[in-house]
Order: C-alpha cells, then sequence, then structure tokens
C-alpha cells in the first residue's frame, strides 16, 4: 500500500511542473500583444503604415483570448495525471525540405481575410451610405474597394473637368466679356491657384474630422460657385466665381490618395492608383468634347450650368457610396483619450456676472487667435513636406511635366483656329482626345509596373514582405523620354504649319510618358511617408498647380508677343529633361533621407510617456486630533 502511494507520489511529482495551459517554459514561446503584429524592420524599409499598425493592433487584441486557447502544449487531467503534450502543428511547406531554409520563407502561408466589423462611432454626416461604415476600410471586399475608388475618381474627374470645358471656346468666349486673349488665360491660372491652395485646407481637415465630411462641403462649395458662374454679369465676376469652384472641387485632388491608403495595402496602391488617376485624365479628354458641343448649339453659360449639374450628381454620390474611411480618425474613436481626474472643487465665489473680468476677455481672444492659427495658418505647413529631399525633387519634376500638359492644353485652340487650319469650337474639342487616350493608357501600364517593380523587390528581400519604396520610381524609366519627344514633336509640327496629325502624335506621345512617370510618383509618396499620404500630396498639388497656372498663363503671353511655338515648346521639354535626373538621386539617396528623417522624428519625440495611471478621487477626511492618547 505504501509503496504504491511513494509510486503515484513520483508519477504525480512531473505533472506540478507542466506549464499551465497557454503558456511555456520557454523563453521563445512567450508571446504578448507587441508579437500580434509582425512588423519587418530594415534600415532602409518603410513598407507599413502606422495607422495600420494601430488599428491591426487594436483589433488583434480582442481576439487574443481565443487565440490563446489554440497555443496549449500541455494538459493535466482531473486525476493530477499528465497528458501527452500537444504542441501547435507546424506549416509544411510544399517544397522538398532539404532544399534550403530561403525557399521556405518564400511561400508565406495565405491567412483567411479578416471579418468585416461596424465602425465604433457613427457621426450625423456617416449615415446614409449604401456601403457600411467599417471600424478597418481594409476588410471591404474587393468589390466594395472599386466601388469606392471609382466615387473618388468621379470626383477627382471634377476639377479637370471644369477646368478645360471652357477652352474650346475661349478664343470665341473674349469678346462677349470684354476680355483678350490673357484676360480669358486668366480665368484658367487662377482657377489652377485655387487647386493648389484648396487641398493645402482639405488634407489638414480631413485628417482632423475624416474624409466624408471634406468631400461633402467641398462639392457643395463646387456647386453653388458653379451656379455663380451661370449667372455671372461680367468677366470679373467669372474669374472670382471660378477661384471658389476651383476650390471646392480640389477636396479630391489631394485627400483622393489618402482615400487609397485607407482601402489598400502597399502592394496593392500601384494599381488602385492607376485606375483612380483615369479620373482627372478623363477630364481633359471629356470636358473639351462635350464644352464645344454646348458651346455651339447652347452658349458658353450652359457650360457652366453643366458643371453644376454634375456637382449635384457627386453630392449624391458621395452621400451614398463613400462611407468614412480616415484611419487616423478610426484610430482615435477606438482609443479616446484618457480622461482627467476632476478638478478640485473652487471654493472661492465667482465674479459677478456684471462685472468685466479681464481674464475671460484674455481667455476669449486667445481662443480666437488659436482657431485662426489653427484652421487658417497651420494648414499652410502642409507645403512643409517639399523640404523633404525626396518628395521636393519629384514633386518639382512632375510639376514642370503637369505645366507642360497645360501649355499643350492652353496653345491648342489658339493654335488651330488660325490660319492655315482655321478650325471651329467642334472641330477643336476633338483634337484634345488622342492626348487624352494617351493619359489613360499610360496611367494603367504606369500602375502594373510600379507593383510589379514591388513585387519583384519583395521576392529579392530575407522575408519576403520589405522593400525600399524607392523601387516604385524604376516603372517611371520608361516614360521619361516620351515626355520631351512629344513636346518636341507638338512644338515644331504647329511651327512649321504640318498637317494636324503629327502635332496630334505629339501629344499622345507626351501623354502615355506623362502617365507613367506621375502614376509613379503619386504611388511612392503613400510609402515614402506612411499615414501622411493626404498631406504629402497635397503639397505636391499645390506646387503642381500653382506651376500650371503660371505656365499657362505664360503660353498665351508667349504665343501672342511672337515667340515661336518651336522654341517655346523646346524649352519646356529641355526643362523636362533635366528634372527627370531628380529620380535617379532619389533612387540612390532616397533611403538614406528617410531613415535619417525617422531617427530625426524619433529625436524630437522623445522619450515614450508611460501609461496614464487610473486616479481615484481624494477622500476628505476630518482632521485627526494631536493630543495623547490616553
Amino acid at each position: 500500500m505504501n509503496v504504491d502511494q511513494s509510486a503515484d507520489a513520483k508519477s504525480a511529482k512531473p505533472a506540478a511542473n507542466l506549464p499551465e495551459p497557454g503558456l511555456s517554459n520557454s523563453c521563445s514561446d512567450r508571446r504578448d500583444d507587441s508579437d500580434d503584429i509582425v512588423q519587418p524592420i530594415l534600415p532602409n524599409a518603410s513598407t507599413i503604415d502606422d495607422d495600420e499598425i494601430q488599428l491591426t493592433s487594436q483589433m488583434n487584441r480582442a481576439q487574443q483570448g481565443s487565440a490563446e486557447n489554440t497555443s496549449i502544449h500541455a494538459r493535466v487531467s482531473k486525476d493530477g495525471s499528465a497528458i501527452q503534450e500537444q504542441k501547435p502543428e507546424q506549416p509544411q511547406s510544399s517544397r522538398d525540405p532539404e532544399a534550403g531554409p530561403s525557399l521556405a520563407r518564400r511561400s508565406p502561408i495565405p491567412s483567411e481575410p479578416e471579418p468585416q466589423k461596424p465602425a465604433l462611432v457613427l457621426r450625423w454626416f456617416d449615415y446614409g451610405t449604401v456601403l457600411p461604415t467599417l471600424q478597418n476600410p481594409r476588410t471591404y471586399t474587393p468589390r466594395q474597394k472599386i466601388g469606392i475608388v471609382i466615387v473618388v475618381a468621379l470626383c477627382s474627374f471634377s476639377a479637370p473637368f471644369a477646368s478645360n470645358i471652357m477652352m474650346p471656346s475661349f478664343p470665341f468666349i473674349g469678346p462677349s466679356l470684354g476680355l483678350g486673349h490673357t484676360g480669358v488665360t486668366l480665368t484658367t491660372a487662377l482657377f489652377m491657384a485655387a487647386l493648389g491652395i484648396g487641398p493645402l485646407y482639405h488634407a489638414f481637415l480631413s485628417e482632423r474630422f475624416g474624409r466624408r465630411p471634406v468631400y461633402l462641403a467641398g462639392f457643395i462649395l463646387y456647386t453653388l460657385a458653379s451656379v455663380a458662374c451661370a449667372v455671372a454679369p461680367d468677366g470679373d465676376d467669372l474669374v472670382a466665381y471660378r477661384f471658389f469652384q476651383a476650390f471646392g472641387s480640389s477636396a479630391a485632388q489631394s485627400i483622393g490618395m489618402g482615400t487609397i491608403s485607407d482601402i489598400y495595402i502597399p502592394s496593392e496602391r500601384g494599381r488602385a492608383t492607376g485606375f483612380w488617376f483615369i479620373g482627372p485624365i478623363l477630364g481633359p479628354m471629356v470636358s473639351p468634347l462635350i464644352g464645344g458641343a454646348i458651346y455651339h448649339w447652347m452658349g458658353w453659360r450652359a457650360i457652366l450650368w453643366t458643371t453644376a449639374i454634375f456637382g449635384v450628381i457627386l453630392l449624391v454620390l458621395i452621400a451614398l457610396f463613400l462611407p468614412e474611411t480616415s484611419l487616423k480618425l478610426k484610430a482615435r474613436q477606438a482609443h479616446p483619450p484618457f480622461p482627467l481626474p476632476s478638478p478640485v472643487t473652487n471654493t472661492t465665489p465667482p465674479p459677478s456676472q456684471h462685472e468685466p473680468s479681464r481674464t475671460q476677455l484674455t481667455s476669449n481672444i486667445r481662443k480666437l487667435l488659436v482657431f485662426i492659427y489653427t484652421f487658417g495658418i497651420s494648414p499652410l505647413t502642409t507645403v512643409g513636406h517639399l523640404l523633404f529631399p525626396p518628395v521636393g525633387l519629384s514633386a518639382l519634376y512632375s510639376s514642370i511635366c503637369f505645366g507642360s500638359m497645360y501649355a499643350i492644353s492652353v496653345a491648342t485652340p489658339f493654335s488651330f483656329s488660325e490660319p492655315p487650319y482655321k478650325l471651329g469650337s467642334v472641330d477643336i474639342s476633338f483634337l484634345y482626345l488622342p492626348a487624352c487616350v494617351g493619359y489613360c493608357l499610360g496611367s494603367v501600364i504606369g500602375g502594373y509596373l510600379s507593383d510589379r517593380e514591388v513585387r519583384k523587390a519583395k521576392a529579392l528581400s530575407e522575408d519576403g514582405e520589405t522593400y525600399n519604396s524607392e523601387v516604385r520610381l524604376r516603372s517611371a524609366r520608361w516614360g521619361v523620354p516620351l515626355v520631351p519627344a512629344g513636346l518636341l514633336i507638338f512644338g515644331w509640327g504647329l511651327h512649321r504649319h504640318t498637317h494636324m496629325a503629327l502635332p496630334i502624335m505629339g501629344g499622345f506621345i507626351f501623354g502615355v510618358g506623362l502617365m507613367l512617370t506621375m502614376g509613379t510618383i503619386m504611388a511612392y509618396y503613400s510609402d515614402s511617408i506612411p499615414g501622411q499620404a493626404a498631406s504629402v500630396v497635397a503639397a505636391y498639388n499645390a506646387l503642381r498647380n500653382l506651376l500650371a497656372g503660371t505656365v499657362a498663363a505664360l503660353t498665351t503671353a508667349a504665343l501672342g508677343s511672337g515667340l515661336r511655338e518651336n522654341w517655346y515648346f523646346t524649352i519646356l521639354a529641355l526643362a523636362c529633361l533635366a528634372g527627370s535626373f531628380s529620380l535617379e538621386v532619389i533612387q540612390r539617396y532616397g533611403a538614406f533621407w528617410r531613415q535619417r528623417r525617422q531617427q530625426k522624428l524619433k529625436q524630437d519625440a522623445g522619450p515614450v510617456a508611460p501609461a496614464p495611471i487610473a486616479m481615484t478621487p481624494l477622500t476628505t477626511q476630518p482632521p485627526t486630533s494631536t493630543a495623547p492618547n490616553p
């Protein structure tokens, strides 16, 4: 009897040393919240958004309890005897294990898609959408993402649509408004200036209040300004109202790229950016055709009524099919600020309401100044992103190319309406079609080539996931030589008065090259500065639109003063060719600049503050007597 008891005792001892369910004795098996996200960190790689990490961490922590039940390594029966240890099954690679360790890391296991979860907070303007408002926008189905991209592309279509719809009628509407060629072109120049300034405020507001309210407010302004343009009594009022029309339509120019970054992971953004960019490119293609036909049949005021009707259609689409997608906003909603303890009650009586309080007056003035700085001056600081060399150099080159596009757009109606061509407004509108076909073709091909470079870089990485953001710019080399070639063919064809097919072919070649470079640069911005795509694109839009407005005004003045088309477009071609060397500089030094920027941000941030400690209200106790206890 004693022997059996001692034997049972010996067999029960190892059971006491077994790990508890869900734990392991080895350090390599320990798990905490930080292991829910695997973020490969390389010195020159930055491919995961900060917002994505924060949002995914919140999702995984909620599922940690259920996940621990599947990580049991050993269990103990009721009678104290140990059950055979059960380790989690290791994924078996389809490759031969003796082939080498490098083959296993290139065969990632497909994970199940994350279930859709509704947003934690819904504001009054978040209601009414057909698509659900989700806490993680990247869990939308592919069809839902395509629907969002289509709506954003249509919104981005509105700005170039309103800008180019009047160009075929420019040589003919000047006399009715009392404006010359330069005065008519001024409407486009100020329109482009508003397209450069507006995105700075839209991007700032979208990062504070989300994307959806900025879309709604912007296109309400666009619609009202379009109505005001249609009833403008003279040219001066038309120029002013066109400024506000551009300011409202510029909402999608900056936060459109932010919406793409919200719903797509980095390896899918290139192709999505290419399809989204079709919207801004279809504007210059479709609007001259519509504008020329409307002017021919109904006059120039009907053109502006068309833009107002289109604004109403966009408002309906935004209200129904564009939910809130801001990752930063949803991260703040998931983790609201820690509530501060209740302040100590002030025993001093409040000042009389009839007596003026200098402290209250000072506080109100301070609040007013803070409001003016926050919403009036602070958004302009977004242009500081241009001081970051990878952004500034690429934006400068892309802006020169974009300004050259408006040089072609402005020169087309004035050059082809004069001898030997003498074309009317409808005929001139068709001349924009080949160049815009080149824009669409280059945009789609550029997005595909950009994503292909990313996939190739991932395949060569150690973990199969990380890559340098600069690899996207390799695909731009296909479009760099086409830009100056198209400008030279267009300018010299006009100067020699050749058949119109030659300058039109030059516009097509220019359009393909332009989109092969610009689409790649737009996708690069979302990777180079993660989590700030809207602000970076806003700074880029400010530079390119201001430069485009300047080039548009200079084109009319230069050609009207007797400067030949061949030398004017030769100068633009040389400027584009010189700017293309900035892409080579970025590919060589971009990773170093990004690493230095991250180190500087860490130094400026200082040490991480400890987590706030829950505070309990202080209880007031009666004072204790100091008399000795008898």
